[in-house]
């Protein structure tokens, strides 16, 4: 899975960027407990980090692990977290990129969100 994009939130690069590929890399699923306050209760959490390449072709052209010379930076769209309901079915997978998709779409950081 991963999507493409226009962006004009990378590090370094002054115009928008069409085309940003888009992949999460890693995602974890972590389960905060509650406190003795009677308000907080258990809380799931999905974090998720997201990995930018200028195109598909650059990242595969890459090979399967292409270094930090071949990705674009932006600390706007490289991290996120996301409330996560371990009774349901959903991949965490999945549900991150919904999330990142929904994120991207949202608010002022991407446009031309389409999946890859």
């Amino acid at each position: 899975m991963a999507i493409t994009f226009t962006t004009d939130k990378l590090q370094g690069l002054p115009s928008a960027v069409a085309g940003v590929y888009g992949r999460i890399q890693s995602v974890m699923v972590k389960k905060y407990d509650a406190t003795s306050d009677p308000d907080v209760a258990v809380q799931w959490r999905c974090l998720y980090d997201v990995v930018l390449h200028a195109s598909a072709a650059v990242r595969n052209a890459a090979g399967e692990y292409p270094g930090w010379g071949n990705r674009l930076r932006s600390r706007e769209i490289d991290h996120f977290t996301c409330a996560y309901d371990p009774t349901s079915n959903s991949n965490p997978y999945a549900q991150a990129y919904a999330d990142l998709k929904s994120r991207l779409a949202s608010g002022s950081l991407a446009s031309s969100i389409a999946d890859a």
